[in-house]
């Protein structure tokens, strides 16, 4: 992923039935984090594991960027974070659960952003 150049996300929008519009990812930071979580996703855990610094190679980002979209990707519960840790206490690579893969989000939510797309256009 290390050619991963994201100008503007809404490029990738295709109007009221975009992905990108119902998980309301706005900066191109958390388009390129999403998007290099998901080339690290594990099916059978179902979750992608690595770390801050391993997104901000791939994404050509440095790691608070990374941190930043990390955090409001989270408040916007589009990610999990799972903080891994070994046998001796330390702390190693996350895991990151992304919502449309794992888990549902709240439909009420999706469809209030559905409605407020409509009357945008």
């Amino acid at each position: 992923m290390k050619d991963l150049n994201v100008i503007n996300c809404t490029s990738y929008s295709n109007g009221v039935n975009s992905p990108l519009e119902y998980l309301n990812i706005t900066t191109p930071a958390e388009f390129k984090v999403v998007m290099d979580l998901l080339c690290y996703y594990d099916s059978k855990k179902k979750t992608s594991t690595i770390s801050r610094t391993g997104i901000a190679r791939d994404t050509a980002m440095s790691v608070s960027n990374v941190e930043r979209a990390l955090k409001t990707l989270a408040q916007k519960n589009i990610i999990r974070i799972h903080n891994n840790y070994a046998a001796n206490g330390r702390q190693v690579e996350n895991s990151y659960e992304v919502a449309f893969l794992n888990y549902d989000i709240d439909e009420d939510k999706l469809r209030n952003a559905e409605l407020a797309l409509q009357f945008k256009s």
